[in-house]
């Protein structure tokens, strides 16, 4: 465990959690514990924000009722939305020809897998499965099914999500290395049925160190996941939070392991532990 006293300057701090298995309970909703926990730690004068996988479209509606009011990291790193200004402040976008390539091949190999395609405008969804309903529902948020991947507007490509059946995600995992444009974007799983298509050197890691530049050099990051894409930021950040419910590869790159799991408080038992340092 690291000392407590980097948690003395309250000013200082800067609280990133990640959304989904992490800050909000297993059905998706904040929890009034850890939105009064938010609200403790921002009166001590810390910042408090999220980083994850979502998009805007997806996560706007959490904001004001965590009165987060600072900017956050979206698309598992890809773009940073300042939610007081409701504006993008930085993003990337994947090489859309490319990406084209990669999810029509992906497509084919997998047929039992859908491809989301992101945009600042739109979410478009590709041969629609009942995993994507799903997040449909999880996420408060709904997509236009297209036909075909051709239909898919041209534009800013933010990320591709693909959502498929559990036992398929390792070996589409593996397949996606192998395909001829693969270096020119990030691959990463975000859960144990999504596997997502990301900017080339985005992740929220990145994204996190970008983000501690706007507030200073003196700013102490804690970071809070329970995946494999919450990993980079983990290991960045000054200290590193899960709940019980994380994969052990994430438990092993923590800090602190809550004794509370996603649906019980996690985040509030990390925020007491920076109000009162033991």
């Amino acid at each position: 465990m690291k000392n407590g006293n980097m948690f003395a300057d309250k000013s200082k701090i800067l609280f990133l959690s990640d959304m989904d298995g992490t800050l909000l309970n297993a059905d998706k909703t904040l929890s009034e514990e850890n939105m009064n926990a938010i609200i403790r730690l921002r009166e001590a004068g810390a910042s408090f924000a999220v980083a994850t996988g979502r998009v805007l479209q997806a996560t706007r509606h959490y904001f004001e009722p965590a009165g987060i009011d600072c900017p956050v990291i979206l698309c598992n790193g890809g773009m940073i939305y300042d939610c007081k200004n409701d504006n993008v402040i930085w993003s990337e976008y994947l090489p859309e020809e490319k990406s084209r390539l990669m999810i029509a091949e992906l497509l084919r190999k997998f047929p039992e897998a859908c491809a989301e395609i992101c945009t600042p405008d739109g979410i478009y969804d590709v041969q629609i499965n009942d995993y994507e309903r799903h997040h449909w529902k999880i996420g408060g948020f709904t997509a236009e099914i297209l036909k075909s991947l051709d239909d898919v507007p041209s534009g800013k490509w933010c990320k591709v999500l693909f959502a498929m059946p559990e036992d398929s995600i390792r070996p589409f995992a593996e397949y996606c290395l192998t395909l001829d444009c693969a270096d020119s974007v990030e691959f990463i799983t975000s859960s144990t049925i999504f596997h997502e298509m990301l900017p080339k050197n985005c992740s929220k890691g990145t994204a996190m160190k970008r983000l501690a530049k706007h507030y200073g050099k003196d700013i102490v990051t804690v970071a809070m996941g329970d995946y494999n894409n919450d990993l980079e930021m983990l290991r960045l950040a000054d200290f590193a939070a899960c709940p019980s419910n994380a994969i052990d590869e994430v438990k092993a790159a923590c800090d602190f392991v809550c004794k509370s799991d996603c649906s019980h408080g996690a985040a509030a038992e990390v925020i007491e532990y920076i109000l009162n340092p033991r």
